[in-house]
């Protein structure tokens, strides 16, 4: 049975990751430049690189079934709040309102990443021994949505994600 958004733990290691991560000279626009050009998830995205800090490589399947452990509230809550923000943008100049449901945005992903976090406990008991498990969860995740051949990468989410593990 899926944990519910209420039971999860919301200030995890995961989130304060992202929070440190994603706030990096160029990840936000390399993440968001992914999600707009090949429907890549940011929440997986950073995940990927997360668990790769914790040198747990990912297989496919790891991948697919964190894709649906949040495939409902990424449908049904986070993509419906991220095109009202945008919309509510283009349509009205009220910055107070667009804050407001930026926040919700925001909290919605906490909770993605909660539900994320409570999946990984069961994935951190494996343990990569050699190689770059960062890169190759990302790069696995790009794969996986578009082919192998692709000019489409990660640098920015990567070399951020090895800076903050060797902190």
């Amino acid at each position: 049975m899926a944990r519910q958004p209420g039971d999860l733990n919301h200030d995890n290691a995961f989130w304060r990751f992202s929070l440190a991560v994603y706030g990096q000279a160029e990840v936000a626009k390399e993440c968001l430049a992914l999600q707009d050009a090949l429907g890549l998830d940011v929440n997986i995205l950073l995940f990927c690189a997360w668990l790769g800090t914790q040198s747990v490589a990912l297989k496919r399947e790891d991948i697919d079934e964190a894709l649906r452990a949040v495939d409902d509230w990424q449908d049904k809550v986070v993509r419906p709040l991220r095109a009202v923000r945008q919309r509510t943008k283009a349509l009205s100049g009220d910055e107070e309102f667009g804050a407001g449901i930026k926040d919700a945005e925001i909290k919605a992903e906490q909770i993605e990443q909660a539900m994320l976090f409570a999946l990984s406990q069961q994935l951190q008991g494996r343990k990569s021994v050699e190689g770059d498990a960062v890169a190759m969860n990302v790069s696995r995740y790009i794969e996986m949505k578009y082919s192998a051949s692709s000019q489409a990468s990660a640098a920015h989410l990567i070399k951020a994600a090895r800076r903050f593990a060797s902190r």
